[in-house]
């Protein structure tokens, strides 16, 4: 969600017969299958939505889990996940996570999340896996859609996660004191699945928000600062020892594809104006090179970079506030395929 104070895998669902068997992964995506499109809605404005994207015209139909349904999903929806034949959409502020039919557009279940404040996503052996702002990763199992268990966490308000094996990392970022004054947290926390508790903490640059599995043994975690005295930095690191290496270009968010990293970094005027620089950053030897230069007045509301796997394609949601986003596609070499005109604050790009 947008805060001046912040600043700011895919699996089949379990089956059942006389036992229950392993979940398959889903089939790739192929540029003639559907993506979908997250829109987050304005603060308050219970208009958050999920849109239908055709790949291969890019047409937008935005109101299509509403026409589908005949309502919106809520309030402020954070994130978007396609596991197990289904799709999972977590709406913070309304305290649901939403699933939904991706052939249909239906809703097959609402789920409660009481006060929690559900944030961010990911998906492992037939669970879905919710980081909530009571501190708290929650485990829901994907046959019953009902929540299984929760683990408490020991660091600040958690945001994005990922997963490695059968290890979660959480990032900490931030909180409000009792003066309610924004204070940041430094870590990761790690968590073992198959015993669903936290192990310990990472330690790294200050207010972690944006993290992503690379390979199987390291991650790439974005921390924003405290917009003050301690500066932004992406850090790529080996959580079996300790490593950590931190890029020349500091990330606000970023997707991976082939090896290479796609990121934009948002900065801000005296007026509060932002602006986005886009980099490819090879993963190999950390070389980061500018991209998309000739676009850059046209993306200065980035708000989110997905890649389409089939096809290499980049998707950038272009999204000034309380107005209807753009969404730009780009080949891998930064030619512009086209432009349409996305939902309210679109956010995410699910192949």
């Amino acid at each position: 969600m947008k805060n001046n104070i912040i600043t700011m895998f895919l699996l089949a669902a379990a089956l059942f017969a006389a036992c229950k068997k392993e979940p398959v992964p889903d089939t790739p995506s192929t540029s003639t299958a559907p993506a979908y499109l997250l829109n987050e809605g304005s603060w308050g404005g219970n208009d958050a939505g999920v849109s239908l994207l055709d790949l291969n015209s890019d047409k937008v139909e935005i109101n299509w889990f509403r026409n589908n349904n005949g309502r919106g999903i809520g309030d402020l929806a954070q994130d978007l996940i396609h596991y197990g034949g289904k799709l999972y959409a977590s709406v913070h502020t309304s305290n649901t996570i939403e699933v939904i039919n991706p052939a249909t557009g239906k809703s097959l279940k609402q789920i409660d999340m009481g006060t929690r404040g559900p944030r961010y996503l990911a998906s492992h052996n037939g669970k879905v896996y919710v980081s909530c702002y009571d501190k708290t990763i929650v485990r829901i199992d994907t046959a019953t859609l009902a929540i299984e268990a929760s683990c408490p966490l020991s660091g600040m308000q958690p945001e994005q996660l990922c997963i490695i094996g059968d290890t979660l990392y959480v990032c900490n970022c931030w909180q409000y004191d009792a003066n309610g004054t924004s204070v940041f947290d430094s870590t990761v926390s790690v968590v073992d699945i198959n015993a669903f508790s936290e192990t310990r903490k990472i330690t790294v640059a200050k207010n972690p928000g944006r993290i992503k599995a690379i390979d199987n043994h390291r991650f790439i975690v974005a921390c924003a600062g405290d917009y003050g005295n301690s500066p932004a930095q992406t850090l790529i690191v080996d959580p079996s020892n300790g490593r950590q290496q931190p890029l020349s270009v500091p990330a606000t968010s970023f997707d991976i594809a082939d090896n290479t990293l796609y990121l934009y970094q948002t900065t801000y005027d005296a007026q509060g104006r932002p602006a986005a620089v886009f980099y490819k950053v090879d993963l190999a030897t950390l070389q980061a090179t500018p991209i998309l230069q000739q676009h850059a007045a046209d993306l200065h509301y980035a708000y989110g970079i997905n890649i389409d796997p089939a096809s290499g394609n980049l998707y950038i949601c272009n999204s000034p506030y309380n107005a209807n986003a753009d969404l730009y596609t780009f080949q891998p070499d930064g030619t512009l395929v086209r432009k349409v005109e996305g939902g309210i604050l679109a956010s995410k790009v699910v192949f």
